[in-house]
Order: structure tokens, then sequence, then C-alpha cells
């Protein structure tokens, strides 16, 4: 897929000194016979001085952000959350390092859930046309598990077919954005004429917030696994969870940690491509990616304030 970026990429540089440090304080607690169940409240003030000032970085989260962006295809993955140094304390050091990975992984998630909106959206456009079915039949999705931005667009577009495809079948307006957020809200679909769904009753496997996609092995899939589950159950987090625990797990937490993008960011979403890299069907699409990416977000944070749920429109193709 072409981005349209000139822009570098940025990488964090290693600190091996870092590492080595707490590699260091973990040793020396333990031979002075500290078990790591006695903590002062102190301590765990220290922890939480240290990961608002960690999680505040900005950078950071760019960077995360970046990381998933630049990662396209299967290789290189440009994630660097595992460089980040875990220290296995309430230190000030180890709660400014966990708020360092939260925001790097917010930022790295995010992306991922941009280019889901927008892959969402032109798999929606593609499909919504009178041959729907054979273009379902035939459009193949490839999982890239990784939470590059190749992963996030093809996991949205093999949802979003789906959509357009009944809304043109059950003669519903052009509308991603409706259907988007009926997905958001746990709607799934399947046309079992030509087994092909969303959720578990399709391909996507969803990138989750915090996992290191250089652990992931790409094993074969259960066609019945649930959204959202891995291939390789083994994979767990590097880390315990910090106070700013999230899960990418519920399709209405996918929009939890956004920040202003920065002008580089935003610059690159602000394209129309007419055409998209799965298939050689036009677009019809008028919509940057940027206001199709901030109409998602907001929609959703609209829908989440509110707490309001609607009956869908979509029943007739639910599982």
């Amino acid at each position: 897929m072409n981005l349209k970026t000139t822009r570098l990429q940025n990488h964090r540089f290693t600190r091996p000194r870092y590492i080595l440090a707490a590699l260091l304080l973990a040793i020396l607690a333990t031979l002075a016979g500290c078990d790591g169940s006695d903590y002062s409240h102190d301590e765990f003030s220290d922890y939480d001085d240290g990961y608002d000032d960690g999680f505040a970085l900005d950078e950071e989260y760019y960077l995360g952000y970046d990381d998933s962006w630049f990662t396209i295809g299967f290789t290189p993955i440009y994630y660097q959350g595992g460089d980040i140094p875990f220290i296995p304390d309430f230190s000030y050091d180890a709660g400014y390092y966990d708020g360092i990975f939260d925001a790097y992984n917010d930022g790295y998630f995010v992306a991922y859930n941009y280019a889901f909106i927008i892959g969402f959206s032109e798999g929606y456009d593609n499909a919504y046309w009178p041959d729907y079915l054979t273009f379902l039949a035939n459009d193949t999705h490839t999982d890239y598990l990784n939470g590059g931005f190749s992963d996030g667009y093809n996991d949205g577009f093999s949802e979003g077919r789906v959509f357009g495809g009944f809304d043109y079948e059950v003669f519903l307006p052009f509308d991603w954005l409706d259907a988007f957020l009926d997905w958001e809200s746990g709607t799934d679909l399947y046309f079992e004429e030509i087994d092909v769904g969303t959720g578990e009753f399709g391909p996507v496997i969803f990138y989750e917030w915090g996992l290191d996609p250089h652990l992931l092995r790409h094993a074969d899939r259960d066609a019945n696994a649930e959204r959202g589950a891995h291939a390789d159950n083994d994979v767990t987090p590097m880390r315990s969870q910090s106070p700013a625990l999230r899960s990418s797990t519920t399709k209405a937490s996918r929009h939890l940690g956004e920040r202003e993008l920065n002008d580089a960011q935003a610059a690159d979403l602000d394209v129309t491509p007419t055409q998209t890299p799965r298939t050689n069907r036009e677009l019809t699409l008028q919509e940057s990616w940027l206001q199709r990416v901030n109409a998602a977000s907001n929609a959703t944070r609209a829908s989440t304030e509110t707490a309001t749920k609607s009956t869908s429109k979509r029943a007739a193709r639910m599982p």
C-alpha cells in the first residue's frame, strides 16, 4: 500500500543502561531480603508519580503510532514495546517505565484502529454493488497478526465488506459509518450461502493492545475461533498491567487512549485514494481518511457518553 508519506520514521534508541540498572535493583532487593510484599504508602505514591510522568510523554505515544503506521505487510515489524524496561517493584522508575509502556502501546493500537476504520469503510464501499455475493465469495483476507497498518486495514476491510454487501442486499442507503457503529455495538453478519461473515464467523484475528507482535507465531487458525483470540494461545503480555489497564477485546474500548495527532501524522491521513490495494474496484468514497477516522471516533465517543444502544437494522443476516 502506498501510504503517500515522505516523512522519516523515528526510532527509540536502545537503553541497555536502564535495563541493567533495573536488573541490579532487583538483585539488590532480593539480597536485602525484600519479598516484594511489604510496600509502604509512599512507595505506591512514588510509583503513581512515575507512571503519570511516563504516560504524559506524547513522544512515546507518537513513536508507537508511527511504528504501527510504518509496519506494512508481514515484515519488518517496528514494534518496540519490548525494549521498554520493566522494573518489578513500586518505585518511581517502575511507574515511569510502565507509563511509557502504556503511552507507546496506546499509540501503536490507535494507529491499528485508525487503519481498521479506513479498511472498514473501503471494504464496505467495494462490496456495496449488485455483484456483492460474487465479490464476497472471491475476496481473500490476509491476516498479518502484527498490529501494523496492513493488519488493521485488512481486518477492517474484511469486516466492512460484509456490511456493505448486506446493506446493498436489503436496500439500505450507502452509509459505512452507520454500519461501523452497528458493528461496534456488537452486530455480526453472516452469509450462509457463501460462508462469509464477521466476528467469530469470519477470518479476522484482531490485534490486542499491548501484545508484542514479535512473539506471535503465524499458526493455523480454527475457523470458529472467537474474535480477539490469537492463533498462539501461549502468548501473554510481557509485563503486569499498570493502573491504566486497557481492554481491546471489546469493540467499545477500541478508541481508548487517543491523543491529538501531530501535523505529520494528520497529513498522512489527509488523502482520498480512488482505489484500494486489495481489489481493482474504484472507490466511491469522497471523504479523506482523516475525515473518516474523525467521524468514527467522534460518533463512538458520542454513543458511549449517551450509553444508547439502538436495535440493529441488520438483524436478517445475524448468525
